[in-house]
């Protein structure tokens, strides 16, 4: 071996330890040299809150079925009050009747002078309970009176009146009903709904079935 051969060894190991460093540092940079996971910090997750207990059964209420024969009765009549229940250990009475009432049963209510609302409540054994009411109204009488026109909205003679009707409700021009009274000579009507206060206005019909417009209104109580 000559002198200048025993360099080139040297030189050639040199090189590729320079290539394989260079080699491993760009690896490194284009994320070719993958991390091992194991080198990752572990975390650690708390076990979660434990669920708390649930809350104590409040009892189921009673359900209750509760009516009147007669919802609507005339002055001094009566209605049967029903009930039937589930789930329920007593009853109690209260509002137009009072005192314990078994958990089924019906009773004669009356006789009624004016309307009448009946409640009935309810208790479980496990401590739930439950509420109901009817009510029963009884007929009262409204008394009308009128004057019949004698012209037409133009000045001239009514010769064809045929009869009225009357409008009534709950409000102030609210008139949810109307009734018919046939008869151009009638001035007069007696009209039977629940007991309450009513406002009430009324028109003139002729023979053709014209309907004026309303007249004054007026507020009556039924009695």
């Amino acid at each position: 071996m000559t002198a200048s051969d025993a360099w080139v060894a040297p030189q050639r190991v040199l090189w590729a330890l320079i290539l394989i460093v260079v080699a491993a540092s760009l690896g490194a940079c284009s994320g070719a040299i993958e991390k091992d996971p194991s080198d990752d910090p572990v975390e650690v997750v708390p076990d979660p809150d434990p669920m708390p207990d649930p809350d104590p059964d409040p009892g189921s209420a009673p359900t209750i079925n509760f009516s009147a024969s007669d919802s609507v009765v005339n002055a001094g009549d009566s209605t049967t009050l029903t009930w039937s229940t589930q789930n329920a250990s007593s009853c109690a009475a209260s509002g137009g009747w009072s005192g314990s009432r078994a958990t089924s049963g019906s009773e004669l209510a009356g006789p009624l002078s004016a309307n009448t609302t009946y409640t009935l409540t309810c208790t479980a054994s496990s401590g739930g309970n439950a509420l109901v009411m009817t009510t029963v109204f009884v007929n009262g009488v409204v008394q009308l009176s009128w004057v019949a026109p004698t012209e037409n909205v133009d000045g001239s003679a009514l010769t064809d009146l045929a009869g009225f009707k009357i409008y009534f409700g709950l409000q102030s021009g609210g008139y949810l009903d109307s009734i018919d009274v046939g008869g151009a000579t009638i001035t007069q009507f007696d009209l039977t709904v629940p007991m309450g206060t009513y406002y009430l206005a009324m028109t003139a019909l002729d023979a053709d079935g014209n309907e004026s417009a309303y007249s004054n209104e007026v507020v009556k109580n039924s009695i």
